[in-house]
């Protein structure tokens, strides 16, 4: 058998020998996985930031709506409080969006540029939360409203909110997304006599 091609050691004997792996069992090859994830870090940082912030962002429209929606239900209570006259509507709002990043420091509703109208009421705070309370009576509407049923009168309530973003992406994403969010709901009319 094999002692006929070399005597001392064999055929099998000679091709392992002959056949070297490319790289040796006890050399490590970590280098790499470390390239490798050197390229794809920023990606995945990107990736990382960009679910973050979208969750901010569905947070803040959450958010937005839900002060709009309470806002529409206390100033539902009249046609009086549908303007909201004493910015209780506005006060619910702030309340509401104390959650969201930029909304923390918001004071209180009377310190922001107030607008106000026979149907109408718009509170202005800085450039992050703007209110707009409006009476929708079924005759002679406001125009502000949409269009309602005869008969019915309904309270309006406008919010328009700026949410901020963890890193903005020049070019791309701005430093600040506006939502608005409109909510109308029925005024009670047996309230007012």
């Amino acid at each position: 058998g094999d002692t006929a091609v070399h005597p001392e050691r064999g055929v099998r004997a000679i091709m392992t020998e002959s056949m070297v792996p490319a790289f040796p069992p006890n050399r490590r090859r970590s280098g790499n996985s470390i390239i490798e994830l050197t390229f794809m870090m920023p990606w995945l940082l990107f990736l990382f930031v960009g679910v973050f912030d979208v969750g901010f962002y569905c947070y803040a429209l959450i958010a937005t709506q839900n002060a709009a929606r309470a806002a529409a239900v206390h100033n539902s209570i009249s046609k009086t409080a549908a303007t909201d006259p004493d910015f209780s509507g506005c006060g619910i709002v702030i309340a509401e969006l104390q959650s969201t990043p930029n909304a923390r420091s918001l004071g209180l509703c009377n310190a922001g540029q107030i607008t106000t109208t026979s149907q109408s009421t718009k509170v202005a705070l800085t450039q992050v939360l703007q209110v707009e309370s409006d009476y929708c009576p079924s005759q002679n509407p406001n125009a502000s409203c949409p269009s309602i049923p005869t008969g019915t009168d309904a309270a309006q309530v406008v919010v328009t909110y700026q949410t901020t973003l963890l890193i903005p992406i020049p070019g791309l994403l701005p430093g600040q997304l506006t939502i608005k969010r409109t909510a109308l709901m029925q005024v009670n009319p047996s309230a007012d006599f």
